[in-house]
């Protein structure tokens, strides 16, 4: 029901409802009020709580707040309204969300106002895994390469309001695609596979939301030709969909050396992954996508590559390392909040002793991958956390008890971090990982990722190193 194309000053023509006043309601409001010709404007939550409060503290009556009420009717508060502007929190499967529609308003969102006004100067990245690593990979290309280039979208930095660069590298959610009625000039895509199903209400819902992105005609597609299900979908839904394969046989591809690999791009080799300080092959590819990708702009200048890549040390909470004065590797991947994120990171992070911390709010994704990587990689321990903890080691010890390695893995529960690190410290030695990638969101445990990645470094800073044998 959006209009295609609309951006943020076409809104100066509508009276608009904000639909959701966290981060990204936030800085729609502020970017609302800088227009030069400030549309009307109401804001739409949930219930009461420290956001309406910020929210109201901020706006005052400028922009009232007025909590859901699901009704048949739409309130006579709302009677003026015609468009609203959708936070990515707002799940489609919801009654908010299903409620705006049977009142006939029409929908857009922050991010689509954004990629509208600056598609031609705009690398959209997507993917199941992959995408935020990639994203910061691409700013990193185009700034070394001289350019102003703007990074921003799903790694919590809104893109309405941000001031756009000559370029923009824009992470975008499947929350955020879902409302896209414009393409990126380049579009990347990293993989696919099942995800977030309790927003968008199916496996098919999803996949259509996600590659949505590819809709509206962008300029170059990169994508990820080693990930088979994002071939095949890719392929069914756009077969007329002009796309740059990037993997084995490929002209974009790796070629391994030893423990490492060159990124290619046909017979030229372009970079070592041997000068990364990025852990496993995963993100090899992602480095490779992310040199595709910044190609596609015509704006990589390749003198560029070997310190725009060579410098970069990763996302904070994806597979970061924690070094201890006992000898133990802590890694943080607290931003591993899917079966698939988790699975990559057990197979980057291995050690004789090295103990795995697992588990989060359950969405009841399907777990096979995990739990085939489990009995790939026999890790020494498993811990659950609370939440689906629990109910993963038990699933973990029927896989390892059927092939016969149950001997291989100790399993056992916890009920906080801080417990957790404690029985790491007793079961591993120095040199040996102590990885917490949980494979779960934090929902109801904590604020964010980010929230519990501190909780994390908060537990090895106050626990004591077993003493010396």
């Amino acid at each position: 029901m959006a209009n295609t194309g609309l951006t943020l000053g076409d809104l100066a023509h509508h009276t608009v409802l904000i639909v959701g006043v966290g981060r990204e309601g936030t800085a729609l409001a502020h970017a609302l009020h800088a227009l030069d010709a400030p549309p009307i404007a109401f804001a739409l939550e949930g219930s009461e709580g420290e956001a309406t409060a910020r929210f109201r503290g901020e706006f005052g009556g400028s922009v009232p707040v007025h909590l859901f009420e699901d009704t048949d009717e739409r309130p006579p508060v709302l009677n003026e309204v015609t468009m609203a502007v959708m936070s990515p929190g707002i799940a489609r499967t919801s009654a908010l969300y299903r409620a705006i529609r049977r009142w006939g308003i029409a929908m857009t969102s922050s991010s689509a106002l954004f990629v509208a006004e600056h598609a031609s100067t705009l690398v959209g990245v997507t993917g199941s895994k992959g995408k935020s690593t990639t994203s910061t990979l691409i700013h990193a290309l185009l700034t070394h390469s001289g350019h102003d280039t703007a990074l921003g979208g799903n790694m919590g930095i809104p893109l309405v309001g941000s001031t756009p660069g000559q370029w923009q590298v824009a992470e975008l959610s499947s929350y955020q695609c879902h409302y896209l009625e414009a393409s990126p000039d380049v579009v990347v895509l990293t993989a696919l596979f099942p995800e977030h199903l309790d927003w968008h209400g199916s496996v098919d819902l999803y996949f259509a939301d996600k590659l949505g992105i590819v809709a509206h005609a962008p300029r170059v597609v990169v994508a990820n030709a080693d990930d088979l299900i994002l071939r095949e979908e890719l392929t069914r839904r756009y077969p007329d969909l002009n796309v740059v394969w990037v993997g084995d046989g490929h002209d974009w591809h790796l070629e391994p050396e030893g423990d490492h690999a060159w990124l290619c791009h046909g017979d030229r080799r372009l970079f070592s992954t041997k000068n990364s300080a990025l852990l496993g092959e995963h993100n090899h590819r992602n480095m490779l996508l992310a040199l595709a990708g910044a190609s596609a702009t015509g704006a990589l200048d390749e003198s560029a590559i070997a310190e725009a890549l060579g410098s970069f040390e990763g996302l904070a909470n994806r597979l970061e390392r924690i070094e201890d004065q006992s000898g133990l590797v802590f890694v943080n991947d607290s931003l591993a909040t899917n079966p698939h994120a988790a699975s990559v990171a057990l197979a980057s992070c291995s050690s004789p002793g090295m103990v795995w911390l697992v588990g989060g709010f359950d969405r009841g994704v399907d777990y096979t991958v995990l739990v085939e990587q489990v009995v790939a990689s026999t890790p020494r321990h498993i811990l659950g956390l609370p939440g689906s903890g629990p109910a993963l080691v038990e699933l973990f010890r029927s896989a390892l008890e059927e092939a016969g390695l149950l001997d291989r893995v100790s399993l056992g529960t916890v009920t906080s971090m801080t417990e957790a690190i404690e029985r790491a410290r007793q079961l591993a030695g120095p040199g040996d990982y102590v990885l917490l990638s949980p494979g779960a969101p934090s929902f109801g445990y904590y604020r964010d990722y980010q929230h519990r990645a501190d909780d994390f470094r908060a537990a090895i800073e106050t626990t004591q190193p077993k003493d010396p044998a």
